[in-house]
């Protein structure tokens, strides 16, 4: 019987990858927007809300708000700088993609439907929005850290952020329809191949979820909505934890490869 990875083990496998360390500063910055969120809240009258009213009142008196407040707001302004930072050049992972497209590494058969056909187009568009979201990406990360002129930033940040809400939309539909050929596929195999196919459809429906928080989050910012932080907080943090689940369970599954090949 195999022995699992230790916690230890899977950890540092992850923190050596951009990505790994981006979404645990982004748990723990979401974290801290949260509780930030909570100071300023309003009290709720439902019985769940007073509950976590409780929470609110812990973190509102004194001695919490002179001392832990401040380092807070610090954080999150720092991690927010820092993931920027980890992520620069991240524009060659859609780039990658949408060299696939071009040279026909990812086809499509000419017997697929048109609307099979429409969705691979869809993709091609979505490693080129990509691609621009991450360029814009970058020259806000180095106009705000003042390499760049911080005009750049302020001219870079709303294009940025339109090119991810159209990425995200885009994510949502394709995923939407991974998910229904999905349960398609599922209805028609046997006993044998049922198991792994469920598999598939529990890291998509993650990923579906992880879309959908996405969309709240940037289209808080898209729609210029103000009306409460704690959407973006929560989104935030919720995605992070999705993002780092995901993250995880392959780093998991390679130390288990390793181990078994050993």
């Amino acid at each position: 019987m195999l022995t699992p990875p230790s916690t230890v083990d899977i950890l540092r496998r992850l923190l050596v990858h951009s990505d790994g360390r981006d979404k645990t500063l982004k748990i723990i910055q979401y974290f801290g927007k949260i509780i930030l969120w909570l100071q300023t809240r309003r009290a709720p009258k439902s019985i769940h809300g007073r509950l976590l009213n409780v929470i609110t009142l812990l973190i509102r008196n004194k001695s919490f708000s002179s001392n832990v407040t401040p380092r807070l707001k610090a954080m999150t302004s720092q991690f927010s700088t820092t993931r920027k930072i980890i992520r620069l050049a991240h524009f060659l992972e859609p780039y990658s993609e949408l060299r696939e497209y071009y040279t026909g590494a990812r086809r499509i058969s000419r017997s697929s439907t048109s609307y099979e056909k429409l969705v691979h187009y869809f993709g091609a568009l979505n490693a080129f929005l990509g691609l621009m979201n991450d360029i814009f990406d970058d020259l806000y990360c180095l106009g705000k850290i003042d390499i760049l002129d911080k005009s750049i930033a302020k001219w870079a940040e709303p294009i940025s952020i339109k090119l991810w809400f159209f990425c995200i939309c885009l994510d949502i539909h394709e995923t939407l329809f991974k998910i229904w050929q999905m349960n398609k596929k599922i209805k028609k195999v046997n006993s044998e191949e049922l198991e792994k196919y469920q598999q598939r459809l529990h890291w998509l429906n993650i990923s579906l979820a992880k879309f959908f928080m996405d969309f709240l989050f940037c289209g808080y910012d898209f729609f210029d909505f103000t009306f409460s932080d704690g959407v973006q907080a929560l989104s935030g943090f919720f995605a992070g934890i999705l993002s780092f689940y995901k993250l995880w369970e392959k780093e998991n599954q390679k130390l288990m490869m390793l181990s078994q090949s050993s």
